[in-house]
């Protein structure tokens, strides 16, 4: 009897709906991207460094806006670097089809694009680690197990996003801000320090 490439994989997730029966597919696709994120801290070597704000050409925003989030805000952020002469490349999480309210280009990957075992299968994801921004922001207030990998692998030389205990790995400028502030207090604390940073 053969087992098909098909059959394997529900044969897979059934044994482990066993181990597990208690956990959703989706939580469990998080557990094992966690897993893996930490794994491969270890064996990525890119290079880092951070550059004065006048000097960056190429950014990158990473963002998962809550559904009540004022997602004007988002767009301002955007206006400000295009003005002041950035190119700027975003790539968005959606957890279901949604309505855009924003005004700029970007791609997106979805739940669906996350395996049970923790593997984001997504070209969009793929140009977007490749890409070889000067800075890239992470615009997020949760923690949250996809962008942990794509920080990880991501070719940016300066990676910033909100301070979570136990990420220093994941960024080379953290930004603290209040427990219950959110993604507007964060970009404008952004743009204050990278516009304040100092380098050599």
């Amino acid at each position: 009897m053969f087992t098909t490439f098909s059959d394997s994989f529900f044969l897979r997730k059934s044994y482990l709906c066993t181990l597990f029966p208690n956990i959703s597919m989706s939580k469990l696709g998080d557990y094992f991207l966690t897993w893996r994120t930490r794994l491969q801290k270890n064996n990525v070597e890119i290079p880092r460094q951070a550059l004065n704000y006048a000097e960056v050409r190429e950014v990158g925003i990473l963002f998962n806006m809550r559904e009540d989030a004022n997602h004007q805000v988002l767009n301002d952020f955007v206006a400000t670097l295009r003005k002041d002469n950035k190119n700027v490349t975003a790539l968005a999480y959606f957890e279901r089809e949604s309505s855009n309210p924003y005004n700029f280009p970007f791609e997106f990957f979805r739940k669906k694009d996350i395996s049970t075992l923790g593997k984001i299968k997504s070209d969009a994801v793929e140009r977007f680690k490749n890409k070889n921004f000067d800075y890239l922001f992470c615009i997020n207030t949760i923690n949250f197990p996809p962008f942990d990998n794509i920080l990880l692998h991501s070719n940016a030389k300066c990676r910033i996003g909100m301070f979570h205990e136990g990420q220093e790995a994941e960024f080379e400028l953290m930004i603290a801000i209040k427990e219950n502030d959110g993604e507007d207090i964060l970009m404008n604390q952004m743009l204050h320090y990278v516009k304040n940073l100092r380098t050599n």
